[in-house]
């Protein structure tokens, strides 16, 4: 997703080169690892939401 966001080529080929994109491509992968340790998204509950309720499930409720 960074690595869409970066394709503007905001800033030119100013700081473009095989080492500088390296240490992008592995910052972003950073990032993505840290967003998904701490839910920073949110994707995952949303999903849940959605889809109890799209199943008629209330918080809380098992469906048992």
């Amino acid at each position: 997703m960074l690595a869409e966001a970066r394709k503007s080529h905001f800033g030119g080929d100013l700081f473009s080169s095989q080492g500088t994109d390296t240490f992008r491509q592995m910052q972003d992968e950073h990032f993505a690892d840290l967003a998904a340790e701490t839910g920073a998204f949110g994707l995952a509950n949303m999903i849940e939401k959605q889809l109890a309720a799209s199943a008629h499930i209330k918080d809380g409720d098992d469906g048992l």
